[in-house]
């Protein structure tokens, strides 16, 4: 699991379903090159966006979001929950993607 990743409550999951806008930061493609696959490097790169994100002065993120693919042979999904995402909604075997989040500031105890 990466280091420092939020487990949500329901209850922190709920607030974040209901709403229907949120100040996030969308990760649009992230790959690492098979030569360096299963060495944590994609795990290196969510970390340093998080911390980006929770350290930057511009605007105010409270969320990292993604479209992980979720495809037979192309399944990101595990990859981004190990990472401390969880999914913002039910899968669709139609779709080809699963919509997930990250909260960059779990509430005290979710740590």
């Amino acid at each position: 699991m990466c280091s420092r990743s939020p487990l949500l409550t329901e209850n922190y999951k709920e607030i974040f379903l209901s709403k229907p806008h949120y100040p996030a930061l969308e990760i649009a493609y992230l790959a690492v090159d098979e030569r360096y696959s299963r060495q944590g490097w994609g795990r290196i790169i969510i970390e340093a966006i998080a911390d980006k994100a929770q350290t930057q002065e511009m605007a105010g993120c409270q969320f990292l979001t993604v479209e992980a693919l979720n495809v037979q042979g192309h399944n990101a999904v595990t990859f981004y929950s190990k990472c401390g995402f969880s999914p913002s909604e039910y899968p669709n075997p139609n779709k080809g993607t699963l919509r997930m989040f990250r909260t960059l500031y779990p509430e005290k105890g979710e740590e």
